[in-house]
C-alpha cells in the first residue's frame, strides 16, 4: 500500500498518530506476525482500518472494554492467522471506590487517572457503576495505575483485575419498526420518527454518521450491525432484520444507547 494514500485516508487526524499506525501495519506485513500498538483508537480511525486492510491481506482485531466500546486497541494480523493470546495484550480491571458518603462519576475516575501523567489514548473506555470504575488498559499502563493510584477525590480505592464477564454491559432501549428498504434515508426516518424529507435533510446537512463516519448519501444501504449516530438525537445500532411482511416491508430491531 502506498504511504501517501494511507495518510490521505485520515486528513483530519494527528499525523504522528497516523504515522505510528502506519509503522505497525507495515511491520505486520514485513514479519508476517501480529503487531499491536499501545493506543486505544477512536472509532473514526479503527473502522476505516478494517476497510483498508481487506485489500492488503491483513486482518484487524480490536479490543475494547466491551464489544460496543468506542475506544479500541487495534491488532494487525496476517490473514486468517490464529492469534490465540488476544486478551493477554490488555488488562481488564476495576477501581473500587465504594463508600457511604460520596457518589463518584466518570469524570472523577478519568480525571484522577489522567492526573498520573498518562495520555487519554493509553486508556480505553470507562464504565462507572455504584462507585466502581471498570477499565481496560495495556499491561504496562495498568501497572502504572495500580502502583500509583491510591484514592479518587479523597476516597480510598482498591484496584483488582477482572474477567471480561465482570464488566457491566451497556444498557439499550429496544425499538422495533418497519421500513420499506435499508436505504439510509428510510432507516433515519424510522429512528428519528420523522418523514423521509426530514431524514434526507439530516443526512445532507452532515448530522448523520454511519459507523462513526459522516454519511451524506441518502441512498447508502445500511448493513445489519451498523452504528448510526444522529447529532442531538443519540446513537443507535441496526441490530437485526426480523423478516419481511406481506406488504414487502422489513421489520427491524434497533437498539438505542441509553
Amino acid at each position: 500500500m502506498n504511504k501517501k494514500y494511507f495518510f490521505n485516508l485520515f486528513p483530519n487526524e494527528d499525523e504522528f498518530l497516523i504515522a505510528s499506525i502506519w509503522e505497525d501495519l507495515s511491520l505486520c506485513l514485513e514479519i508476517d506476525y501480529p503487531v499491536y500498538g499501545s493506543i486505544f483508537l477512536p472509532p473514526q480511525i479503527w473502522t476505516k482500518l478494517h476497510d483498508v486492510c481487506e485489500s492488503i491481506n491483513l486482518d484487524v482485531l480490536t479490543l475494547g472494554l466491551t464489544p460496543y466500546s468506542e475506544k479500541q486497541l487495534v491488532i494487525f494480523t496476517p490473514k486468517n492467522f490464529n492469534f490465540s493470546h488476544l486478551e493477554e495484550v490488555v488488562t481488564y480491571f476495576k477501581i473500587d471506590a465504594s463508600n457511604k458518603f460520596k457518589i463518584l462519576y466518570h469524570k472523577d475516575f478519568l480525571g484522577t487517572i489522567m492526573g498520573l501523567g498518562l495520555k487519554r489514548e493509553t486508556l480505553g473506555d470507562i464504565i462507572v457503576k455504584d462507585n466502581i470504575g471498570y477499565c481496560i488498559a495495556t499491561n504496562d499502563i495498568f501497572n502504572i495505575i495500580k502502583n500509583n493510584l491510591e484514592q479518587i477525590n479523597t476516597i480510598p480505592i482498591k484496584i483488582s483485575t477482572i474477567s471480561t464477564s465482570q464488566v457491566p454491559q451497556l444498557e439499550f432501549k429496544e425499538i422495533t419498526d418497519t421500513v420499506s428498504s435499508f436505504r439510509l434515508d428510510s432507516i433515519i426516518a424510522s429512528i428519528a420518527n420523522s418523514s423521509r424529507n426530514i431524514s434526507t435533510n439530516l443526512i445532507e446537512s452532515g448530522d448523520v454518521l454511519v459507523n462513526y463516519n459522516t454519511e451524506k448519501s441518502k441512498n447508502k444501504i445500511v448493513n445489519i450491525g451498523s452504528v448510526i449516530t444522529i447529532r442531538k438525537k443519540g446513537k443507535f445500532i441496526l441490530e437485526k432484520n426480523l423478516g419481511e411482511n406481506k406488504k414487502g416491508k422489513f421489520k427491524i430491531l434497533i437498539k438505542q444507547y441509553i
